[in-house]
């Protein structure tokens, strides 16, 4: 087949992909554009890793111009946010940039299509950040108050609730990034295309300083708590800071327990990674502790050290 023809081919079952999922979020309730955001970059990861960034523009203006014709402005928004994950990422491929290279950028994109659409297009995408935070307000009082556990007045005032919530939208812009990685991955090569080996995770090793920026950051905000600063905006800005430290600094100490627990067990990693989400809920400062001694130590290494030392006696 001609190029040229297979190009404009391709493109086109891509959109008529999209507008199926445009489709069923309508008679589904939002399915599409509320739990399964994900899967909106997977069209055009497929045909920007196929063909490039110059030719996939036009497929993406033609995505959301369905967008337009078929759904609402939240929708048409999404697409067009998504559709340009997808174009990136899989330029990225393309190009054979790093694989560091692409899951920074699909975890960027991420967290500013979520932040976007809470905060700054809430009103005009229907959310009601006043009402959700009054939902959070009475869930909490009505807990504690079953509970019999007192808390500080600044955990449960609007402004920390609004920073909890917005927090929530750049943490869930994480998680979506690395699952449309993961799933980009499993489908390029489910259809046979060329893709760059994936590094384990044990070799993903941030700089130290940024373990000392977390754990500053979580510092603050526990200070935050006890002690809330008179100006509102730098008491939001360090309870939002402090939580993604903390969240920062827990993530590599799962990886730190996920690299402890299978240095000698080469089986059972399902059961190795429901420890670490266990120890995640009931013992995060631990969990936090962990993670910052993982960064800002020589941990890392001698846990890489010990891998290969075993694997060399095995040989």
């Amino acid at each position: 087949m001609n190029s040229n023809v297979r190009k404009i081919t391709d493109g086109a079952m891509m959109c008529a992909i999209i507008g199926v999922m445009l489709v069923a979020d309508r008679f589904l309730g939002g399915l599409f554009s509320g739990s399964f955001m994900f899967v909106l970059p997977l069209p055009m990861v497929f045909f920007s890793t196929k063909y490039g960034m110059r030719d996939s523009w036009m497929v993406l203006a033609a995505m959301s111009f369905l967008a337009f014709i078929i759904s609402g402005p939240q929708m048409l928004f999404y697409i067009a946010a998504e559709g340009l994950l997808g174009l990136i990422y899989g330029a990225g491929v393309h190009d054979h940039k790093p694989a560091e290279h692409l899951i920074i950028s699909a975890i960027l994109i991420a967290v500013f299509v979520n932040v976007t659409s809470m905060v700054i297009l809430a009103a005009f995408f229907g959310y009601n950040l006043t009402e959700d935070i009054t939902f959070l307000q009475n869930m909490m009082e009505n807990t504690m108050a079953a509970s019999g556990v007192a808390v500080p007045a600044s955990m449960t005032n609007a402004e920390t609730l609004k920073t909890l919530l917005i927090v929530g939208a750049v943490v869930t812009g994480i998680l979506e990034g690395l699952i449309t990685h993961l799933l980009s991955r499993i489908m390029m090569k489910r259809l046979r295309l060329r893709v760059e080996p994936l590094k384990p995770v044990a070799y993903y090793y941030p700089p130290k300083w940024t373990g000392y920026l977390g754990f500053a950051g979580f510092m603050v905000y526990e200070y935050a708590m006890l002690k809330p600063f008179a100006d509102t905006m730098v008491q939001n800005a360090c309870v939002g800071l402090g939580m993604l430290g903390a969240v920062y600094l827990l993530a590599f100490g799962c990886i730190f327990i996920l690299i402890l627990f299978s240095r000698r067990r080469r089986k059972g990693s399902v059961m190795i990674g429901l420890l670490a989400f266990l120890l995640l809920f009931t013992a995060p400062m631990m969990m936090a502790v962990l993670g910052f001694l993982y960064i800002t130590t020589d941990i890392h290494q001698r846990l890489l050290e010990g891998d290969t030392t075993n694997a060399e006696k095995n040989d």
